[in-house]
């Protein structure tokens, strides 16, 4: 591994935030440190439910660097498909850091890929999905718990 790749695998930052209502808006965000770990609401469960039969935004993945500038999109990819519904990926989410390991880029906005979850009409109740991350040669896995309501 170069040192170039490395700083990008230290850089690689997990961007997650719990959404007001069932909106697409920019709601705020947490950030967790390398070895991508998450920390408070970033803990991967939806505080607000999602509606059956509705698209809802539940985390955005991104990476930055040293110089608080957005990396490339990661690939993701399911590993774990939800019971209930579908797990969709949008690029070019912008949100803001809360925290980073340095900590010189809180407040920085950046752009990662938003994961969008989808339940289907008539169903309720809880479900869960996993995904896997892979930037600059770091990988994470996470798992993500959502409520559905009709």
């Amino acid at each position: 591994m170069t040192s170039h790749d490395a700083r990008l695998a230290a850089c690689l930052a997990l961007v997650a935030f719990a959404t007001t209502a069932c909106s697409s808006s920019s709601p705020p965000s947490d950030t967790s440190a390398p070895p991508l770990a998450s920390e408070g609401a970033g803990d991967g469960v939806r505080r607000n439910p999602v509606v059956a039969g509705r698209r809802a935004r539940v985390f955005v993945m991104a990476g930055f660097g040293a110089k608080c500038e957005s990396l490339p999109a990661p690939n993701i990819k399911v590993t774990q498909p939800p019971a209930k519904g579908e797990v969709s990926f949008e690029p070019g989410q912008e949100t803001t850091v809360n925290t980073s390991a340095s900590g010189t880029c809180i407040g920085a906005k950046v752009s990662g890929t938003g994961i969008y979850y989808t339940a289907r009409k008539g169903e309720t109740g809880a479900d869960t999905f996993s995904i896997e991350a892979e930037l600059g040669g770091d990988v994470t896995q996470r798992t993500f718990s959502v409520q559905i309501v009709e």
